[in-house]
């Protein structure tokens, strides 16, 4: 069965990449011929379109001359694909694939994914600030993430391991999220949609410039009622509704964010609240019971200093955190339970994290080819509440209050041998209470023979600290122990790269890469009715990326890509779980009339995921899958309009479920659409 799906996943990509190919070589015959290189002058091939970033090195440098494999999404992207979150712009995003458990989305990225781990491997900023809470370190991509996606600029998805800058957390990759600006709107934006499973938001902004400064303020919120009508046959029985969770798939959110910057400073604050029913009854809870949902509040004010002194750029900021979460979970009285239980009850986990900080960095060109970069980052993170309680009066609880503090120091040093080479060496030193130091290097060699052909060689060492609640965790039912001794996960990646241009619409992209994990931590039996988390598992991964875009004057542009990778859980010597072999993807944006109307067309293909669960061998099928999306503003000027479609062929897809759950596959969204304007003035 695997082979087969290989077999047709194979062919898509070689089709797609067909396609594209030959899609762009017709739409850039009528519009001019391509440029050739050998032909070019020194300025013409200056002039060569490569984008920046930011996020690689904390600070502003070309693509090509960034230690790592980049993709920068656009607004534009999100807006000619009617992406609703960043797990949707993920989903389309070469080597990257998401798992949906029907509360939380989860990342895959290079084969490896564990649904139920609150994606602790990624770390996500917003403007440079980690949105990554400290009780469980989750990277929120799904309708939790702080800010809404119509107010994101661009998106840098950085792969590889980065902790020589960012410390743990950036083990697989950076995903940095840059707002837009007041300059950038000037004026007021009101937004509404609907759509498919009783959906509907609404958005207010006001952005404006003014002498020496700029503010953004805005407002969303976003209601769905989801799939009110979801079958589990492993529930079908009268006694459980027959298998039909009712009204259970409920997604509610409504989030703020405000941003003002003044001369050399900047004041950013963002809050979100979500709240989502659980249908699945994962955890043993009762099924089909509206008592059971997840609670997530996210905030944080953030001021940022940037100045450059004679050369010196100085950053610095100061920053004040909160994350709450609150889990709900309806249970039937046990025989361990309580005599004077009710017949059901709510077990609940109240969990509040507050931490401040401060960090700061100097970067200057101390020699004609030497750039440093140096900085400190503290963090103290003083209210750590993990406590869990049985919502009855009288009843149990656990208390489990913390608190820790961390500091890190980091330096980089860019160093451009020939005009053709450049040497990037980066280290950082980060000391936790909890389990002492950790140091994380990275080395690149980038060399560009020719403008337009780009070599890259790098080395880096990442580590993911223990959070909170893999460390301190236990409930009402004793079913956890804790576990201080944890030592930190560690990644030690090798990857070559081979970027090329061809003239300034085409870009080629093939990477090699080699992951080695330790020290992994997961789940371990104490007893039959206890687990703790340990480092048990060694996990190696190799693989290997293609990627063609190309972006025309005509408003046409194309991405498809191609991924594999074979990774293996090196304790057992078994293929890793939940770890698809090949991924495809094709994204294709193609202007209708006079770039005022665009019709956008995405196909994802994932291979079959194979598991344990409760002790058996099980898969979730390949698939693969079209959206397509109508994008207009030609009815009004200021009126932004489109209709998108996701699932658009009604295809079945399923994602793998963790052992916290009775089915071992969670059905995916059916064809869905989505009606949305905007209007700005």
């Amino acid at each position: 069965m695997t082979r087969n799906r290989c077999r047709l996943l194979v062919p898509l990509a070689g089709l797609l990449l067909s396609l594209l190919c030959g899609t762009a070589r017709a739409d850039d015959a009528a519009e001019q011929p391509a440029p050739d290189l050998g032909t070019m002058d020194l300025e013409q091939l200056t002039n060569l379109k490569v984008e920046k970033v930011y996020g690689v090195s904390k600070f502003e440098q070309v693509v090509t001359e960034a230690p790592a494999s980049v993709t920068v999404v656009t607004s534009d992207e999100i807006r000619h694909y009617g992406w609703r979150t960043l797990a949707d712009v993920l989903k389309a995003t070469r080597g990257f694939f998401v798992t949906y458990d029907r509360n939380y989305s989860y990342i895959g990225t290079r084969g490896f994914n564990r649904p139920g781990d609150y994606n602790t491997r990624v770390l996500l900023l917003l403007d440079g600030h980690q949105i990554n809470d400290v009780i469980y370190e989750s990277a929120a991509i799904g309708t939790e993430f702080i800010l809404d996606l119509a107010l994101v600029d661009r998106i840098e998805i950085i792969r590889g391991p980065s902790s020589s800058l960012y410390g743990a957390g950036a083990f697989f990759g950076v995903i940095n999220v840059i707002s837009k600006s007041g300059k950038q709107l000037d004026g007021v934006e009101a937004a509404g949609s609907f759509g498919s499973q009783k959906s509907g938001s609404g958005r207010l902004t006001f952005g404006k410039a003014f002498n020496g400064g700029e503010f953004l303020v805005s407002g969303s919120r976003y209601v769905s009622r989801g799939d009110d009508r979801l079958f589990y046959p492993e529930f079908n029985d009268p006694a459980t509704n027959n298998g039909m969770a009712d009204n259970m798939d409920r997604d509610r959110n409504y989030s703020l964010f405000a941003s003002g910057h003044l001369h050399d400073f900047t004041l950013t604050g963002a809050l979100v609240s979500r709240d989502k029913r659980i249908p699945t009854a994962s955890f043993g809870t009762i099924f089909d019971d509206p008592r059971t949902k997840s609670t997530d509040r996210r905030s944080f004010l953030d001021l940022k200093y940037d100045k450059a002194f004679e050369g010196t750029s100085v950053t610095a900021r100061l920053f004040y955190d909160e994350y709450r979460f609150i889990g709900d979970f309806a249970y039937e009285r046990g025989i361990d339970d309580p005599p004077f239980y009710p017949a059901t009850y709510v077990n609940r986990d109240d969990h509040l994290a507050r931490w401040w900080g401060a960090e700061a960095q100097a970067s200057r060109q101390v020699l004609p080819r030497l750039q440093l970069t140096g900085g400190a980052r503290f963090r103290d993170n003083f209210q750590l509440e993990l406590p869990n309680v049985d919502l009855v009066p009288g009843g149990r609880s656990v208390e489990n209050d913390h608190s820790d503090l961390f500091w890190a120091l980091f330096g980089q040093a860019e160093l451009r041998i020939l005009d053709e080479l450049i040497l990037n060496a980066g280290v950082r030193y980060d000391h936790y209470e909890t389990f002492g130091g950790a140091t994380s290097p990275r080395l690149a060699l980038i060399y560009t023979p020719v403008e337009g052909t780009v070599f890259k060689l790098i080395y880096g060492k990442a580590f993911r600290a223990p959070n909170a609640y893999e460390l301190y965790y236990n409930d009402v039912f004793n079913g956890y122990a804790t576990s201080p001794s944890l030592r930190p996960e560690t990644v030690r990646t090798y990857e070559a790269i081979w970027e090329q241009y061809y003239g300034d619409v085409v870009r080629t992209s093939a990477s090699l890469f080699y992951n080695k994990i330790d020290n992994l931590i997961s789940y371990e039996d104490v007893s039959a009715t206890q687990v703790a988390f340990a480092n048990m598992e060694r996990v190696k991964a190799l693989g290997g990326e293609f990627e063609v875009e190309g972006q025309w004057n005509s408003g046409f542009s194309a991405r498809a890509s191609y991924s594999f990778v074979s990774a293996r859980n090196d304790v057992t010597d078994q293929r890793l779980d939940y770890s698809p072999r090949h991924l495809a993807k094709l994204n294709v944006t193609a202007p209708l009339y006079r770039k005022k109307l665009f019709a956008g067309i995405e196909l994802q293909g994932v291979s079959r995921r194979d598991f344990t669960h409760n002790d058996a061998q099980v898969a979730a099928g390949g698939y693969a899958v079209a959206n397509a999306t109508l994008y207009s503003t030609a009815l009004l000027p200021g009126l932004e309009t489109s209709v998108s479609v996701y699932n658009l062929l009604d295809r079945r897809i399923v994602d793998p479920a963790t052992t916290d759950h009775v089915q071992n596959v969670i059905p995916q969204d059916g064809r869905t659409y989505r009606l949305q304007a905007s209007y700005r003035f």
